[in-house]
């Protein structure tokens, strides 16, 4: 196998020991992110949400307010309210009729991402004071079914934001996020003897650990954490690769087996360079009506690549990762266990083996409106630079302000912590979120640096 460089900055780069800052500036920044919560909480009363299984449906709305000397202004404003909302939650809908032999069902889609982060800390006497907006993710595409056996899924990235590390923001076409279409073999012919049976071609996410199973339009906290990011089988422009695939349900268990190129390309790649197979076994072990739920997942992939060829995820060797989600009423909880190989690299520091575990408990606060999240990730490897940090926030602070170790943000031990909130505007449709967040990059047994990150984050998808 060859050597990939996957560093985004040039090399060598030797890590200077990096210090929390002071905490009273980052509290007092962090309760005024924090109250924005509670401040969108009121500014949203009575808006009652629904379950993303109800996107379609009209959104019921409970009013909170004695009757007064204005209530036939206050009803036509509620009503207006309520048909702004249920248009945005039907924005692009084109419901053709039951007799059409081509479209049975037709969607312009898309979702739009803002947020804004912050850095405190230092390195070595230089203080790293870093904050930064950006538009995290502009899609757009369509979602159609046709040809009564076929699905077609098609959302392009149109946005490029390089504000946080000094550059500019670019709204353009940039990529294909996905493009894949399905087959449903089983409604075409007529097989009885499996719950469902799919084939696909195209473009997709190749999802690994359980954080990117979970749609980015319903992800809990606001960036996924760092193992997680690793393991998903990106192209060089951050990208999804090309495969065809298979999936078969036999009730409780849907086993999904695929083989992808490892060609990078825009729109739709071909087999040119390797291939990455790719295997995710989903087990539905509980599913009661009274809000319980449990579910285990087992994925992996391997890469077969040859010297000279394009790779996937960092030119990564092979991952596995195996996950539990629980659900009891207002409680989830979330474990996953990763474990992989890095391949070979340019720098001989960043092969080996590596290891990581998550865990992550959320609670509803209030049901379907406001909700808290926890989660702490520990990743780690044979080698010294084995694993890394996210981009967001710290290594772009360094890239941006000039500090070779941050922009670097590798080591060999990383302890992450994330609290947060999120606030259901209209169910997962439109919501804020806020977190924060303390990274700790370990090398050789000495501590590189210790770091707080914040974010505020607002999404909103039709």
């Amino acid at each position: 196998m060859t050597q990939f460089d996957t560093a985004h900055v040039c090399e060598p780069v030797h890590c200077k020991h990096y210090q929390t800052h002071s905490c009273t500036v980052l509290l007092r920044r962090l309760a005024v992110l924090l109250c924005t919560i509670p401040i969108v909480t009121q500014i949203a009363v009575g808006q009652n949400t629904d379950n993303d299984k109800a996107l379609l449906e009209p959104i019921s709305v409970q009013l909170t307010e004695e009757p007064n000397n204005d209530w036939l202004a206050s009803g036509a404003m509620d009503s207006q309210r309520n048909d702004f909302i249920e248009r945005l939650r039907t924005l692009g809908t084109f419901q053709p009729t039951a007799q059409d032999p081509l479209f049975q069902d037709l969607k312009f889609i898309g979702r739009f991402h803002y947020q804004y982060g912050l850095v405190d800390g230092s390195v070595g006497e230089d203080d790293v004071n870093y904050e930064t907006d950006e538009m995290r993710r502009f899609r757009a595409g369509i979602s159609t079914k046709m040809l009564n056996y076929w699905d077609l899924y098609a959302e392009a990235e149109i946005s490029d934001d390089q504000r946080p590390k000094g550059g500019d923001l670019d709204i353009r076409f940039q990529h294909m996020w996905q493009l894949k279409m399905h087959l449903d073999v089983k409604k075409a012919f007529d097989l009885d003897n499996v719950d469902a049976l799919q084939v696909g071609i195209g473009s997709r996410e190749i999802n690994m650990s359980y954080e990117w199973v979970t749609s980015s339009k319903r992800i809990k906290t606001v960036e996924r954490s760092a193992i997680a990011n690793k393991i998903w089988a990106y192209g060089s422009e951050f990208d999804n690769p090309t495969g065809i695939w298979f999936t078969t349900e036999l009730k409780p268990v849907t086993w999904t087996l695929g083989v992808f190129s490892t060609t990078q390309d825009d729109w739709v790649a071909p087999f040119r360079d390797g291939e990455l197979y790719y295997s995710n076994v989903h087990w539905d072990v509980e599913n009661e009506q009274d809000n319980e739920e449990t579910d285990l997942r087992w994925t992996m992939f391997y890469q077969d690549v040859s010297s000279g060829d394009e790779v996937l995820a960092g030119g990564l060797d092979w991952a596995t990762a195996l996950s539990m989600q629980r659900k009891r009423g207002p409680w989830e909880f979330h474990l996953e266990g990763i474990l992989g190989n890095n391949g070979d690299q340019v720098n001989a520091n960043r092969e080996g083996s590596f290891w990581a575990i998550v865990v992550m408990p959320s609670f509803w606060i209030v049901e379907d409106s406001l909700e808290a999240v926890f989660r702490y990730q520990y990743q780690g490897s044979t080698e010294s630079e084995g694993i890394r940090l996210n981009s967001r926030y710290v290594r772009r602070a360094g890239a941006r302000d000039g500090f070779p170790s941050l922009a670097n943000g590798r080591g060999d031990e990383h302890h992450s912590f994330y609290l947060g909130l999120n606030k259901l505007l209209s169910s997962h449709q439109r919501k804020i979120m806020a977190g924060v967040e303390y990274d700790s990059l370990r090398q050789n047994g000495d501590e590189l640096f210790g770091s707080w990150s914040a974010f505020v984050a607002y999404r909103m998808y039709w």
